[in-house]
């Protein structure tokens, strides 16, 4: 990495004292965490006949970095490319998926090309990606014999071509909270090098560890308040997009009751938020739910009704396709088929900012969030609709660019006059996602101290002009420490929900200067809209000293929510797009 190396040794106990004691430039000794998916735990199974049409020649290209994958199922075959399959396995080049009751990586693709299950009707269906089967899980589901920092260098090296790595594993412990990892400062360090994007799962909280819990009178959903119940390594990655997990649907019989319901964090999902305050999960996904035993002493289990459509692998026997199992390993995919539905050719910052723009907080949460609707369900469920397309009631303006630190770029948005009409009172959602990639210092904490060069965005007040606000942001880029401007009781500041810190938004003790994808929003009446609004990226100084630019990519959003006032043209026209000369 910029300022360290690391290596996974075995080593005597007195080696061990000796280095730690008397070699100077050692910076962490930590044991090796176990690192797993998750496993099946009944077998139900299904099978559907469909005509499979294989992905365009042009689809992008999906790694998955997994337990390897049944390539020959009859569901998954048109989408592989097996002279580039390969297992990381030291001693076994199969890349097969072994593990037994229906297999893990065979899953997880399954999840990316299917994300709605398997179809029941006669059309056909067209793939929408080629997956990579990457191997690095052996048949117990278990990542043994490899650095995990070292493997995914060598992975992103091996597969040039591929530009999203899905990543449903983790370790079975939450994160550590002082550094970033190795292994999730190499993503990120990968990320910022390579243009790619890792989609990681949040990790899992055991069954075990959710019964005791509740058998000891900690109930749903309070035991994830718990320390034990934080993100899992390497979902702490300052640049990855981590998924978690919500339950699709409730349940109910006589016997047995779902540990919440529809739209509300999974009983097994891990929280944020993330490491130094970065919130996190970025986002989550329908991943599936439990249910609990009526009894005094508690059973939990999953079953059919809250479990995901997933494919199976056939190599240990049962159906091709199942609701057998649960987990944030298959919520993740599911974002992933979002991603490669909204790959473009421009830096990987405006991938992962168009995913937070396109998602909302679940329930009333959206209109209400809280703090801790932010550590369970980060930005929210993000919506394939609202990440691709705009509608008649809706407008996304975009730009991806450079920035040094000292710096700042100013966007402005002009706001049609019909839109301000003091008669209507219309509820209008501005929404504005930063994304940003930079250097990492794993030796470094706090998100300002681990970045060469952190980014923040700020907005113009109510009423404010295009030219006050300039003077404002030049005031900031000087000086930081100038924030009065922006203070959460002036009257004609925009009332955004999280803001630049823990103590101004409407959500408290959180901020989203912490993070490098940077989601806010506001719902403001039509009549008290500006004439324009303006927006401004600015660089802040970390170890870099070397004033090096660093990629971003800014989004805002418009939306009238509670009308169908068709508000896309003439906020258009009103917005031509500016060529700087």
């Amino acid at each position: 990495l910029e300022d360290s190396f690391c290596c996974e040794v075995e080593i005597t106990g007195k080696g061990l004292k000796d280095l730690v004691y008397n070699y100077p430039f050692v910076f962490e000794v930590s044991e090796t965490e176990d690192i797993s998916g998750i496993g099946s735990t009944e077998e139900q199974s299904f099978s559907f006949n469909f005509e499979l049409i294989e992905p365009n020649q042009n689809s992008p290209i999906v790694g998955i970095i997994d337990s390897g994958i049944m390539e020959e199922h009859k569901y998954i075959a048109p989408a592989i490319t097996s002279n580039k399959s390969r297992s990381y396995l030291i001693g076994d080049s199969s890349a097969a998926d072994y593990v037994e009751g229906g297999g893990h990586g065979t899953r997880v693709a399954g999840a990316v090309l299917y994300p709605n299950g398997i179809p029941i009707s006669s059309e056909p269906y067209q793939l929408p990606c080629f997956v990579r089967n990457i191997r690095v899980l052996d048949k117990d589901n278990r990542l043994v014999n490899r650095l995990p920092a070292e493997l995914m260098q060598e992975i992103v090296e091996d597969n040039k071509d591929c530009n999203i790595f899905n990543l449903s594993i983790n370790t079975s412990v939450p994160y550590r909270l002082k550094h970033m990892s190795s292994w999730a400062s190499t993503i990120d360090t990968l990320i910022n090098q390579e243009n790619v994007i890792f989609i990681i799962s949040a990790g899992n909280i055991h069954i075990e560890d959710i019964k005791n819990h509740l058998n000891s009178n900690t109930s749903y959903p309070s035991y994830l308040d718990q320390s034990n119940s934080r993100l899992a390594n390497p979902a702490q990655s300052s640049f990855a997009l981590t998924v978690g997990s919500v339950n699709h649907i409730g349940f109910e019989d006589e016997n047995w009751k779902s540990l919440g319901e529809q739209n509300d964090i999974s009983a097994f999902s891990r929280i944020g938020t993330g490491i130094w305050g970065m919130i996190k999960p970025d986002v989550v996904e329908f991943g599936g739910g439990l249910i609990a035993s009526k009894t005094e002493f508690k059973t939990i289990r999953n079953n059919e009704a809250t479990s995901p459509e997933l494919v199976r692998s056939t190599l240990n026997g049962g159906g091709a396709y199942g609701k057998d199992t649960v987990g944030t390993s298959f919520a993740t995919p599911k974002v992933s088929y979002i991603a490669l539905k909204n790959l473009l050719n421009e830096n990987i910052n405006l991938l992962r900012g168009l995913i937070a723009q396109g998602a909302r907080l679940p329930n009333d949460y959206f209109l209400n969030p809280t703090f801790n609707s932010i550590r369970y369900f980060g930005y929210g469920i993000p919506s394939l609709e609202r990440v691709t397309k705009n509608t008649n009631q809706r407008i996304t303006f975009y730009n991806t660019g450079e920035i040094k630190a000292d710096e700042g770029q100013i966007y402005s948005l002009k706001i049609p006059e019909a839109l301000r009409n003091q008669a209507d009172q219309h509820n209008i959602l501005i929404e504005v996602s930063l994304s940003y990639t930079s250097k990492v210092r794993r030796t470094r904490q706090l998100t300002s101290s681990y970045l060469a060069t952190s980014l923040v965005w700020t907005s113009s007040k109510l009423g404010q002009s295009l030219n006050v606000f300039e003077k404002i942001v030049l005031k900031q880029i000087e000086d930081e420490r100038i924030e009065e401007e922006n203070s959460s009781d002036n009257a004609q500041q925009i009332k955004w929900k999280i803001r630049e810190r823990k103590d101004w938004g409407e959500i408290r003790d959180i901020n989203r200067n912490n993070s490098t994808l940077q989601k806010d929003w506001a719902i403001i009446k039509s009549y008290d809209l500006s004439e324009e609004i303006s927006f401004a990226v600015i660089g802040r100084k970390g170890w870099d000293k070397t004033y090096e630019p660093v990629q971003y990519a800014l989004i805002v959003s418009i939306e009238i929510l509670d009308s169908n006032l068709e508000i896309y043209e003439a906020i258009r026209i009103e917005n031509p797009i500016e060529i700087e000369t």
